[in-house]
């Protein structure tokens, strides 16, 4: 199993919906809603490459209010 990080900019105004919505998706770990640049940082496992892009490209980024994503894979050379 593959892990990332995915970093999330949404309309701030709906920053705890599009983090409610990502917690009831398959394969999400984790969802924090942040300060900074980002507004979540949602923790992903996946199998393959595919699947990643997949679930990101199909589920996330087609959520009302997501703006723009950032990847980031855990490498697994630890």
């Amino acid at each position: 199993m593959l892990r990332a990080y995915l970093l999330i900019i949404c309309d701030p105004e709906y920053r705890f919906q599009v983090a409610h919505s990502l917690e009831k998706m398959e394969n999400v770990v984790n969802v924090d809603v942040i300060n900074g640049p980002y507004d979540l940082v949602v923790e992903i496992i996946f199998d393959t490459m595919e699947d990643l892009k997949e679930k990101i490209q199909n589920n996330i980024q087609d959520i009302d209010n997501v703006m723009s994503t950032l990847t980031l894979i855990l490498s697994d050379d630890m």
